[in-house]
């Protein structure tokens, strides 16, 4: 039987070969041998190769030039390797991981990864649900069974793949297997002006107290926020401000957004509440919100739908309202000159039309003719009633008046004699008249 110190020795790495998951040795009491291809020991199918000059201990099965390399050691005053050392990988092979899997950077010894990945399962919403998430300045409690923040003031960004169950918050809508890829985030305290009470709201949790007393993660101010989902149909929703188009170098950039103004007044005493307004649209050459300029020295502009706030949307005066009214909306397009602030009081409405079809053309209304047929009364006199509610003898104009002779001569009046009343116009046509059209414009 060979001498077990004739099996077993010491030496380094000369060569490492990762395609035979092999190196080559020199050993101590052979300075002068280069070992043949050592395979290197594995634990289970992990694998990782030492590197070049590594000190390592091998094993030999006889005294034939077979063996194995155990693994490396490290000495007193050796310098330990990094990540970063040359060779250095590790190779999986059909493994497993339980649930979650943390990635650090090199040298970080915190209890916790601001890179994680977690596999959940469970019930929500009474919708069973499997999935995958990738998380940014986050990881999951398994204890708890909570998104839990890594730094609190950093805002935290999530991944969630799902391979079963449906949408968060869609599960009583009756589709329980709209699984999809999303992007959450949620914002960290930094995401909050000093004073304002959310900042001391955010925690550790991701999430809040429902109102049933249990726990609530998605779409709620302290829990997660969708910026993007691609569902099962192949629909795509964008849950942040909107979408910047940069045109393949085309600038100023395009927006797609839908927000609230927040540019602010040049009367820093002027109330929100006085001017605020939600609005959906396109804009060029300012960022969502309408707060800023890409390019100082070109225009922006904004086309699309504005709509007052409704700032009682919880029953009592709310000045923090993201809810658009949609009462009293108009579509706009909208101009800030070059160099200008943009404050409230800057933006121009080159172009209007109100919900009631009322146009202005830089704040002067443009005519909207209506042609209305009126009766014949009296013999001489015509009279007609307003179209709708929207007419009435404030607004209204008469742009002209045709008459229809009873020979069917169509006969256009000159001066026009007539009498806006609440309900309608009363005039003079003069004899011979069968029926007449008034034509009427708003203002």
């Amino acid at each position: 039987m060979p001498q077990l110190n004739n099996l077993i020795h010491i030496g380094f790495v000369f060569s490492v070969h990762p395609e035979k998951a092999a190196v080559r040795v020199v050993f101590n009491d052979q300075p002068n041998h280069v070992s043949g291809y050592l395979p290197v020991i594995v634990q289970h199918s992990t694998y990782s190769l030492p590197v070049v000059n590594d000190n390592v201990l091998c094993l030999y099965l006889t005294d034939a030039d077979e063996g194995f390399c155990l693994g490396t050691y490290h000495v007193t005053n050796d310098e330990l390797p990094t990540l970063s050392d040359a060779f250095r990988s590790v190779w999986l092979k059909n493994a497993t991981v339980d649930r979650s899997l943390s990635m650090r950077e090199s040298g970080d010894l915190s209890e916790q990864s601001k890179y994680h990945f977690a596999v959940l399962t469970g019930i929500r919403g009474g919708v069973e649900y499997t999935e995958l998430w990738i998380l940014v300045n986050a990881w999951y409690d398994y204890t708890t069974q909570r998104f839990k923040r890594f730094n609190v003031n950093n805002f935290s960004f999530g991944w969630q793949f799902q391979g079963g169950g449906t949408y968060p918050g869609e599960e009583l809508i009756g589709d329980s297997m709209n699984q999809g890829i999303s992007l959450w985030k949620a914002n960290g305290k930094k995401a909050y002006a000093e004073g304002d009470p959310m900042r001391d709201q955010t925690g550790l949790d991701i999430g809040a107290p429902d109102e049933q007393g249990g726990w609530r993660e998605f779409g709620i101010t302290l829990g997660w926020n969708n910026v993007f989902m691609c569902d099962s149909y192949g629909g795509m929703t964008i849950g942040g401000s909107g979408l910047e188009i940069d045109g393949s170098g085309i600038s100023p950039f395009k927006r797609v957004s839908l927000g609230k103004f927040s540019g602010g007044s040049v009367n820093p005493d002027r109330a929100y509440k006085d001017y605020g307004y939600a609005y959906n649209g396109t804009m060029w050459n300012t960022q969502h919100g309408m707060w800023n300029m890409d390019e100082n020295k070109y225009n922006s502009y904004y086309w699309g739908m504005v709509s007052p706030l409704d700032f009682y949307d919880t029953g009592t005066y709310n000045p923090g309202s993201n809810r658009a009214l949609l009462d009293n909306t108009k579509w706009v397009w909208r101009m800030l000159n070059k160099n200008k602030e943009p404050k409230i009081e800057n933006w121009i409405d080159v172009f209007e039309i109100s919900q009631t079809g009322d146009a202005k053309l830089l704040g002067k209304p443009v005519a909207a003719i209506q042609v209305v047929r009126a009766d014949i009364v009296n013999v001489t006199d015509f009279n007609m009633s307003y179209p709708d509610a929207t007419w009435g003898k404030h607004n209204t104009l008469i742009v002209a008046v045709k008459g229809v002779l009873k020979d069917g001569t169509v006969k256009q009046l000159g001066a026009i004699n007539a009498t806006y009343t609440d309900y309608g116009l009363y005039g003079y046509l003069g004899q011979g008249f069968a029926s007449a059209q008034v034509f009427i414009s708003k203002y």
